[in-house]
């Protein structure tokens, strides 16, 4: 589950390079609620994001990235204030896997994030995020409760 999750927020821009990381917007600090589809599945869980975890976790930076096994081939800033990026990872040696994420909305309030492989097929995977207030006492930037009340912390440098 953990590697679904971070593979969801990872893959949508993985090869973002620190230049563009620091042109693009961050997710609002507190706690945001994620609503997700995956193959057909519905899930809902809880974040917590700080500065910190924002800057190294937001959709536009992750630790799929980090694994070297990723590559960007495009990332776009559209007209209409949405971002699109395709990137190709190798989940294993010479199985490569190319996929485009659509990203739009607020990212004070509430975005989506859609996400397809091949690029042109219909989408696999919608995260619709919402703001919710404050961080829930106790937590801390890159925890994430899942549906089952089970909280991680997916922050990769918080262990």
């Amino acid at each position: 589950m953990r590697r679904m999750v971070a593979l969801a927020g990872g893959v949508a821009l993985a090869g973002v390079t620190l230049a563009q990381a620091q042109d693009v917007p961050h997710q609002r600090v507190g706690m945001w609620r994620t609503d997700m589809v995956m193959a057909g599945r519905p899930m809902s869980m809880k974040s917590c994001v700080d500065e910190a975890s924002a800057a190294r976790m937001s959709v536009f930076s992750s630790a799929v990235r980090r694994n070297g096994n990723c590559k960007q081939l495009q990332l776009s800033h559209n007209p209409d204030g949405s971002w699109t990026n395709v990137s190709s990872c190798e989940f294993r040696p010479g199985v490569e896997r190319t996929t485009r994420a659509d990203i739009s909305g607020d990212f004070n309030s509430r975005l989506t994030m859609t996400m397809r492989s091949p690029p042109t097929a219909p989408p696999e995977m919608t995260m619709t995020m919402t703001w919710i207030g404050a961080c829930e006492a106790g937590m801390r930037g890159g925890d994430v409760v899942m549906p089952n009340g089970m909280k991680m912390n997916m922050d990769p440098t918080a262990h």
